[in-house]
């Protein structure tokens, strides 16, 4: 995502015992590629974003505003209606486009849903055909339930299942669930003011068996905002406060993104030790 999210390189620095720089060597067929599970979790957020955007009723209308629509001018949205239930198509087409956070998709996104707009909870199942994000294959079947909140907002639980491979066919894996509350700037069609909380519990499988097993707590969930980067048509989430535990073999690390400024400020503490003061990479 090209964003200010801390990368498993950087735990891998202090993790020394057991990193071992066995993610590197160790994939399925033997190359040094290498992703992190951090980047799985961005194909997950664009993905989650793009669903819930198109989810609506007016979905398609999203695409009049390029500068200022996360999708930009990439896709074309066809919508289909067989009694209540509505598939929507969302093709990026065969070769790579560019996203409004920067990054890179190809292929197709496709959702099912009833057409019951007034409803508190509706779910959106959806899939993928031929879907790529920055060159990693996406393949799976998902669903996000979306919930109306009493403040109007819409709060998504999304079931994850999702596999994706590199081009040098290193496969990780993710499975769990997230919470995404759209908390601050709903439906005006700005992302300038875009703000969404997340909380959750979920695995991602390495391509050498080694699992990263993430926890946000509801009481400290992620706060996840664009204002930080005014760059019109080039918007980029970041991370400016909440806590994460991240889990790996038998040592825990406890991330803290900050107090909510957009300095890029984080602490870690490894193993229950000193917290450590760093800057989140770009």
């Amino acid at each position: 995502m090209k964003t200010r999210i801390l990368m498993l390189g950087l735990l891998c620095s202090f993790w020394l015992i057991s990193c071992n720089k066995d993610d590197d060597k160790n994939s399925s067929n033997g190359s040094s590629e290498f992703i992190s599970s951090t980047d799985v979790d961005v194909i997950s957020d664009d993905v989650s974003q793009i669903v819930e955007l198109e989810s609506d009723q007016t979905a398609s209308n999203r695409l009049t505003s390029a500068t200022e629509n996360f999708l930009g001018n990439c896709a074309q949205v066809t919508t289909s209606v067989s009694g209540n239930i509505v598939t929507r198509t969302i093709d990026f087409g065969t070769s790579n486009c560019t996203l409004n956070n920067g990054n890179t998709v190809r292929g197709k996104i496709i959702l099912t849903f009833t057409n019951d707009w007034d409803a508190t909870t509706r779910t959106i199942n959806y899939s993928f055909e031929n879907f790529y994000h920055n060159d990693n294959h996406v393949e799976g079947n998902r669903n996000v339930v979306k919930t109306i909140l009493p403040s109007g907002h819409p709060q998504t639980t999304i079931s994850l299942d999702m596999t994706v491979t590199t081009p040098s066919n290193a496969v990780y894996t993710v499975t769990g669930n997230r919470v995404r509350e759209f908390a601050e700037g709903y439906g005006n069609n700005i992302l300038a003011d875009n703000v969404f909380l997340v909380h959750g519990n979920w695995t991602t499988t390495l391509p050498n068996g080694n699992t990263h097993s993430h926890s946000v707590n509801e009481e400290s969930p992620l706060r996840i905002i664009y204002s930080c980067d005014q760059t019109v048509g080039r918007r980029r989430f970041e991370i400016v406060s909440g806590i994460a535990t991240i889990t790996r073999n038998n040592n825990t690390a406890v991330i803290n993104y900050g107090d909510g400024q957009c300095d890029g400020v984080g602490t870690i503490s490894i193993n229950g030790g000193a917290a450590i003061t760093f800057t989140l990479r770009r």
